[in-house]
């Protein structure tokens, strides 16, 4: 576990991941769970009411802080918020743990919200397929407007906290909690003062659910797994075609391969310890900027004209082709390059002037953003081991892709074995492809099984560029190949959107695209050998007397998947989520 790992771009230490994790995730996937299942717990109980007078008890834990000056300027500084809805088992350890790891390592306030109710009897669940819990599940489920009620009446809570800053208020809901997530937009994602941003993490979406009454103004990230039937293709065509018809703000999914329902949850059978991180890196890095705390203007290329920001280039062939090489001479001194073998991206460019113009200063970005050396190809061509090896200061063992434009195509026939693939794709570790080409099926024109490599595929796709069935007969053709790959949607971007020099240009999905491919870099070679300006800043301190004070047994981590005492709720399991889909089913 010490070789790979991948970290937030750009953040400070505030906002750093907890703890490096391998690209394959095998052998220590026990060990990780084991490890977050003891995870301390650092919250105090608060009761609260929603709008009809119901009691709810919810959990709340406050970054530690070593501020403990009582100056009436700092006593007003306050923090971002996140309000952490349960899955269908209620609040128990897992909850509680993510808000503590929230407080703990983002820096802010986070508060686990009670959606069933204190006094609120609720039946035993005997892990049927109906019954009374079932029915108890389905009159939140089936409920837009009652379920709804219980989330406002959560954030109004947290909202008014003194050391919370009521216009940075996060909603990240688990499971059932996703379905809230999808009734709050809906039901009041257009109303002033609500949350700020929300996050659905695996959530249920099967069957049918409300339309959006209003616009939704609230910007929105759900993570999904690709191999979860509570959020399968019909669900996400669905949840694609409410948010195009209603958000007037940014909205995205990220998708992960073979990965199953309740994959964050480390109480959970399901759960995988690579898909938790990458997430929760996305959930990370997308509140730190809708808190204000980054921005994504660096990803924009900063200098001026054509050239070169410190970085020079060298000119090497490749099947008769003139390539140039952006070498990191930024990082490294030559005498250093002499002897150092740094990894390389090999960039296949659009054909057309700007998208050319874009890969050359993107090769520039990446040799002094990241230390690597940069192969940008033309015609399609990626270079073999031999014509990289011609470079002295490239390792051909560590080679990542990056396809653009009109070469997206050739870059996904070498992610799926097609054709061109040849001996580079044996040597491709990474492979991340900026729109869906037109013609996906002849890049499948090939025996998976006689595959002798699997680069991790990044796909970033434009909602108003790929189509929606383009996506699904995408998935279902990687599925099949048992591919390791990761689909990421941005709203409100077409076709060319990270070429800067596009007029399809958007920069927030360029940015989120570019920041994933950082971690993917990061989690594969480690981190960059230069310091990444940071674009983040960490929460202002708020005075800890403004906290209340927690209960030194609150801290103690769980023995084992414990729970959450009068209530009897117990951790999530496979039939807990089985009991979730029939009842959202039949009762949406």
């Amino acid at each position: 576990l010490t070789n790979m790992k991948f970290t937030a771009y750009a953040t400070s230490p505030m906002l750093a991941l907890s703890s490096p994790i391998t690209f394959a995730i095998t052998e220590d996937e026990t060990a990780i769970k084991e490890t977050k299942m003891n995870y301390p717990i650092n919250v105090i109980a608060q009761n609260y009411t929603d709008s009809e007078g119901v009691l709810l008890q919810g959990f709340l834990s406050t970054p530690n802080t070593t501020t403990t000056t009582t100056d009436d300027d700092d006593a007003k500084n306050v923090l971002p918020a996140v309000v952490i809805l349960h899955d269908s088992s209620g609040i128990d350890a897992y909850e509680k743990q993510r808000a503590t790891m929230i407080a703990t390592e983002l820096g802010y306030v986070a508060f686990a919200a009670d959606i069933f109710g204190v006094e609120t009897d609720i039946p035993v669940d005997t892990g049927g397929w109906g019954g009374p819990y079932a029915q108890f599940i389905g009159s939140f489920t089936g409920n837009a407007t009652l379920f709804t009620q219980r989330i406002v009446a959560a954030v109004d809570h947290v909202q008014s906290l003194p050391y919370v800053n009521e216009t940075k208020v996060a909603i990240v809901g688990y499971c059932l909690g996703g379905t809230g997530i999808v009734h709050y937009i809906n039901v009041a994602g257009g109303k002033e003062g609500g949350a700020a941003a929300v996050v659905g993490v695996h959530p249920s979406l099967l069957g049918s659910w409300g339309k959006p009454v209003g616009n939704i103004h609230i910007p929105s990230l759900f993570l999904t797994g690709g191999s979860d039937f509570l959020t399968g293709p019909q669900a996400m065509t669905s949840l694609e075609d409410d948010m195009n018809s209603a958000s007037t703000v940014e909205w995205e999914t990220n998708r992960y391969s073979d990965i199953d329902h309740a994959f964050s949850n480390w109480f959970s059978e399901n759960y995988n310890a690579r898909a938790d991180e990458r997430s929760w890196n996305s959930l990370k890095t997308f509140l730190g900027e809708k808190f204000g705390q980054s921005s994504y203007d660096s990803f924009h290329f900063l200098g001026t004209g054509d050239c070169c920001l410190g970085v020079s280039t060298d000119t090497y062939m490749n099947n008769g082709e003139n390539n140039t090489v952006a070498k990191p001479s930024n990082v490294y001194d030559w005498d250093e390059l002499v002897y150092r073998k740094v990894p390389v991206v090999i960039i296949l460019p659009d054909n057309s002037e700007s998208g050319k113009r874009f890969a050359f200063q993107r090769g520039i970005q990446i040799a002094k953003r990241y230390g690597y050396a940069a192969w940008i190809a033309k015609g399609g061509d990626a270079p073999t081991r031999e014509y990289l090896e011609v470079a002295r200061y490239i390792d051909s063992d560590k080679v990542v892709l990056e396809g653009y434009g009109s070469s997206t195509q050739d870059a996904l026939n070498i992610a799926m074995g097609g054709t061109g693939a040849g001996e580079t794709g044996d040597l491709i570790k990474a492979i991340s492809i900026f729109q869906v080409p037109e013609n996906i099926t002849a890049a499948a024109e090939v025996d998976a099984a006689s595959m002798t490599y699997k680069p991790q595929i990044l796909i970033s796709s434009g909602v108003d560029g790929d189509a929606m069935s383009t996506i699904v007969e995408l998935e279902s053709m990687l599925m099949g190949m048992d591919a390791n790959y990761e689909i990421n949607r941005y709203s409100n971007a077409s076709a060319n959107f990270p070429n800067w020099h596009d007029e399809s240009f958007n920069q927030y999905a360029g940015g989120r695209s570019f920041e994933a491919i950082e971690s993917i870099y990061r989690e594969m070679f480690g981190e960059f050998p230069n310091d990444i300006p940071s674009q983040t800043e960490a929460p202002t301190p708020v005075p800890s007397f403004m906290f209340p004070t927690f209960a030194p047994s609150s801290t103690m981590p769980p023995t084992s998947a414990p729970s959450s005492g009068a209530r009897g709720f117990e951790v999530m399991t496979a039939s807990s989520c089985a009991i979730l889909a029939v009842v959202i089913m039949l009762l949406m």
